[in-house]
């Protein structure tokens, strides 16, 4: 690419120009960042491009190539303003154009460029609502998908979790309409990240698990890097050093054969790779860090150079090698530190009271230490506001100025104590302790003592939990690494046995060739008529089992009866619409029936995850029981725990329905434990049924509770109350069964 005009420069001088000319100038810029107008013959051509521009009207391309110029400044100049102020060019020829799929285009090339997204928040949620608006005029799948993950990614981001968490999982929704496994892969790698920004580790580590061995069974180099790229960052925020690097690694060695002459992309793996090894509080290499420095320099990668330079920055001063950041910016590169007071003030005061410090000018230090303090706002990220007071105390501590240093380390603890950072608030109030105690304020002291010490206890409570989360990790790691392990050795045992067989058919099909025309004819005629007969036996044994359970079943095809047994504990859920009757005398009879298969499907799927056994479905109410036809002791457990994911559907479901005009449906549930017997009833048409006062109770439990809660009696409480919230009803009057003790169950906070 020969830069021999610098397109900042020209970008800068569009202000005084009209929109339609800036849109033309844009547009050679475009075309000459991408090499289709050279250096040299630029000037010629650009009167005569901005004309074209004009006239033919191929808005599509102006902005695709504003939207790639944009993403150019963004990810590889790190320049955002002008990145923004390109997107945003974008998406005004857009809305001019009024076409939907073009501002479709423009939306999510914004949304997608994620820096972008994420310092221009505001706007990008602007045009993320835009783009869901949009995507239902178009009634395209793939784009609601990709307008639902873009939000996703947004708010994720923002570390807006539930938000996230909800447009993940209307993306993994439309994934699985669509049956496209590589939007399923991407979905799940926002539903697993969602589920992490909400702490939940273990269930987002399994959903990166799944993640990952679908994308390698559909053998998607793309989607094995996003995937090794996420799943080697989760590692690393959990301290799973050799894990992340392990998937760091992988993901570098399938990039390098995929993308073999982007030498760009894997230079930001050896950041990566180096970011690990420093959030494992490993040894870092300073020379590979230096490489970085050099190549990014040398490539005017801006972008990969100001990370290289902030992480050499962080190591250095969490090691408090302060001697060793002032020759990095005083005598090697003395040039960075003139770029940081324009491009960043706030670090760049930071680092001037540090240097000046060294240089023994306190008097200055403290200028650039109050200059910083006064560049922080509600902007500022809360870890490096909290290190930053806590450093300027140290400074005060080091100058005999205890008053104020108390101030800062006030300060440092409040910021800490609000996300909260334990580690910065136990540092902050052992200083304070320290200093009060230098003071004669014991009263004080002994507060910040106690303090220090509850912190200590909290911490290292938190790094117990922790790594019971972690060892829980470890083992479903190890476990589907054995599973894998396992599978792989069976495949590669039949391909040896398959190739056995061919080899040992190929010595005797001479010697049965003459003989296998005949009977190949009459072998061809049987089995069809077998493959007839397993078709049908399939099919036959398919309906059973979906009218009977797989033991009942089995009964009954081999002596033809079952016999009534009789169970001596069970958990029995109803569940029922309501206000349904009332819908339903609005809808059209398909639709009705439409709407009934698509909510008592889902349940299906969701009781399916459990040991529960469906029973049977009246109108619009769901009936099912665990701990049947099997015992099982946690037959109360499993559903409760279904119920409650019922609920939770319903709730995803009337949030999307009320959005589109459509009414939103409540569901009642009602829960009991007790006695049944169980049964098929009649000779034809037979069903699988249960019968006893625990069904009539149940019953009772579903038409006292509430919409939207999991009503329990109290034989079920009993059996759940360690493992559920539940909230005492009190005695309530049941039809024909009188006063019953009823609960609302939920999950632990």
């Amino acid at each position: 690419m020969r830069l021999g005009l610098r397109p900042e420069n020209i970008f800068r001088s569009l202000s005084g120009t009209d929109s339609l000319f800036r849109a033309g100038l844009v547009l050679v810029i475009a075309f000459f960042l991408s090499g289709a107008v050279s250096g040299s013959d630029f000037p010629a051509s650009k009167n005569r491009s901005i004309k074209e521009t004009r006239l033919s009207g191929r808005d599509s391309l102006t902005i695709v190539r504003l939207s790639r110029l944009s993403a150019y400044y963004c990810n590889y100049l790190g320049d955002i303003k002008t990145a923004d102020s390109l997107a945003s060019e974008a998406v005004r020829i857009a809305e001019m154009s009024f076409r939907p799929e073009l501002c479709l285009m423009a939306y999510f090339n914004f949304l997608e460029i994620s820096d972008l997204a994420q310092t221009y928040s505001e706007k990008a949620k602007n045009y993320g609502q835009k783009a869901v608006e949009a995507v239902k005029i178009l009634n395209n799948l793939f784009f609601e998908w990709r307008a639902y993950k873009n939000m996703a990614e947004l708010y994720l981001s923002l570390n807006q979790c539930n938000i996230a968490l909800t447009y993940s999982y209307k993306a993994i929704g439309i994934a699985g309409a669509m049956e496209n496994n590589n939007l399923s892969v991407e979905s799940y790698l926002l539903f697993a990240r969602s589920l992490e920004c909400k702490m939940q580790k273990n269930e987002a580590h399994s959903y990166f698990l799944n993640a990952v061995e679908l994308a390698d069974k559909l053998n998607d180099p793309a989607l094995q890097i996003k995937c090794y790229n996420q799943l080697s960052k989760f590692y690393m925020l959990n301290k799973m050093t050799d894990q992340a690097m392990k998937f760091k690694l992988k993901e570098g060695d399938l990039s390098r054969r995929v993308y073999p002459g982007d030498t760009v992309r894997q230079m930001w793996i050896q950041w990566e790779l180096i970011r690990i090894e420093h959030a494992g509080n490993s040894a870092v290499n300073e020379q590979n860090l230096q490489d970085l420095i050099s190549f990014s320099i040398l490539h005017k990668a801006k972008k990969l150079k100001s990370y290289s330079f902030a992480l050499y920055r962080t190591y250095l001063i969490d090691l408090d090698r302060i001697d060793r950041l002032y020759d990095l910016y005083t005598k090697q590169y003395p040039g960075e530190l003139i770029n940081l007071s324009q491009e960043d003030p706030e670090i760049y005061c930071r680092l001037k009271a540090l240097f000046m410090e060294k240089e023994n000018c306190p008097d200055s230090a403290l200028f650039y230490f109050n200059k910083a303090e006064g560049m922080i706002s509600n902007e500022t990220n809360e870890y490096k506001a909290s290190q930053f007071y806590f450093r300027f105390g140290q400074f005060l501590c080091r100058h005999d100025k205890k008053k104020e240093a108390i101030g800062k380390f006030l300060q440092s603890y409040k910021i800490a104590q609000q996300v909260p950072y334990f580690d910065y608030m136990l540092n902050a109030s052992h200083q304070l302790e320290i200093l009060y105690n230098h003071m004669g304020d014991y009263r004080n002291a002994f507060t910040y003592s106690v303090i220090t010490r509850n912190l200590g206890d909290s911490i290292n409570d938190l790094s117990k939990k922790e790594q019971m989360i972690m060892n829980s990790i470890n083992r479903e790691q190890q476990v589907r690494d054995k599973i894998n392990q396992e599978q792989k050795l069976e495949s590669e045992k039949l391909l040896r046995q398959k190739q056995t067989e061919r080899n040992t058919m190929a010595g005797v099909v001479a010697f049965l060739f003459i003989l296998s025309f005949v009977i190949f004819r009459s072998y061809r005629v049987q089995k069809k008529s077998n493959i007839r007969l397993d078709i049908e036996k399939k099919r036959s044994d398919g309906l059973l089992l979906n009218i009977l359970p797989g033991e009942t079943a089995e009964e009954l095809k081999q002596t033809g009866k079952a016999k009534a047994k009789y169970f001596e504990e069970v958990t029995v859920m109803f569940t029922d619409f309501k206000d349904f009757t009332q819908a339903s005398e609005k809808m059209l009879a398909d639709e009705l029936v439409e709407e009934i298969h698509f909510y008592f499907s889902e349940f299906d799927r969701i009781i399916s995850k459990y040991p529960i056994e469906k029973i049977k479905t009246i109108g619009d109410s769901y009936m099912c029981a665990g701990g049947l036809p099997i015992h099982n002791e946690t037959h109360a457990l499993d559903v409760v725990n279904a119920a409650l994911e019922l609920q939770e559907f319903m709730e995803v479901q009337r949030i999307l329905r009320t959005r589109t005009g459509k009414p939103g449906f409540e569901l009642r549930i009602g829960i009991h434990t007790g006695p049944v017997i169980a049964g098929i009833v009649g000779t034809r048409k037979f069903a699988y049924d249960i019968w006893g006062d625990t069904v009539n109770t149940a019953s009772r439990m579903e038409t006292s509770g509430e919409p939207g809660k999991v009503n329990i009696s109290g034989a079920t409480y009993e059996k759940i109350k360690d493992h559920f919230s539940c909230i005492y009803r009190g005695k309530v009057q049941a039809k024909h069964k009188g006063l019953i003790d009823m609960y609302f169950a939920s999950r632990n906070a």
